[in-house]
């Protein structure tokens, strides 16, 4: 089930444990928390770690790119960027494809367009994201322009943030006030896991004491 949520709303909280909110003046179904507990806290990108791939403003790439350590990209790339390490990828260039990290997280300060983001921890977006969607295990913060899905733990929309689409979170969704926004909201619920319980002992049915009814000692 969504709930619509459209921009000149109150900050609002929605918190997936059930804490207590007040109603405001927002549309249907979005709600104001009424204490300050949760505020909006932006992902800063880490610095660079020595060794990181680098790609420099002017150059211009095409085709597939796959990496070991951190890449800090502020050319354009036309193709994928791809790491199956826990390498965080800062896009301050453009990008036309897709971005994933198995074990790092995603910084788009640039641009991407037409493709999707995949980060096994953050996604920070400040500059503009165009794509089919967003997914992150734990938070995707956006203050800048997005247009698409966003999939993650926890989700935070920034004062500044311009877009439309759709955000699924599971524990915690944020959108700041002053945030120009046009989503639909929806709770996405915990994976079930399948428990194997072949390998457990079948319980031994009683036997039939052919027919015969024992007397009680």
């Amino acid at each position: 089930m969504f709930n619509k949520w459209s921009s000149d709303s109150e900050t609002a909280v929605i918190n997936g444990n059930g804490d207590k909110t007040t109603k405001s003046d927002s549309p249907a179904g979005v709600e104001t928390q009424a204490t300050s507990e949760n505020k909006v806290h932006a992902i800063k990108p880490a610095a660079a770690t020595k060794g990181a791939n680098t790609i420099l403003k002017g150059s211009k790439l095409i085709g597939d790119i796959n990496v070991t350590s951190d890449l800090e990209l502020s050319g354009e790339v036309e193709g994928s960027i791809r790491s199956i390490k826990d390498s965080n990828i800062i896009l301050k260039g453009t990008c036309k494809g897709n971005i994933e990290t198995k074990e790092g997280s995603v910084y788009i300060e640039g641009s991407l367009e037409g493709g999707n983001i995949a980060a096994g921890k953050e996604v920070s977006i400040t500059g503009k994201f165009n794509g089919t969607g967003i997914k992150a295990i734990n938070r995707i913060y956006v203050n800048g322009e997005f247009n698409g899905k966003l999939e993650a733990n926890e989700i935070e929309i920034g004062p500044k943030a311009v877009g439309k689409g759709e955000l699924h979170y599971k524990e915690l969704i944020s959108i700041a006030r002053g945030a120009k926004v046009d989503v639909q909201i929806g709770q996405s619920q915990p994976e079930l896991k399948v428990v194997d319980k072949s390998h457990e002992k079948k319980a031994a049915k009683p036997m039939p004491d052919n027919g015969k009814i024992k007397e009680a000692t």
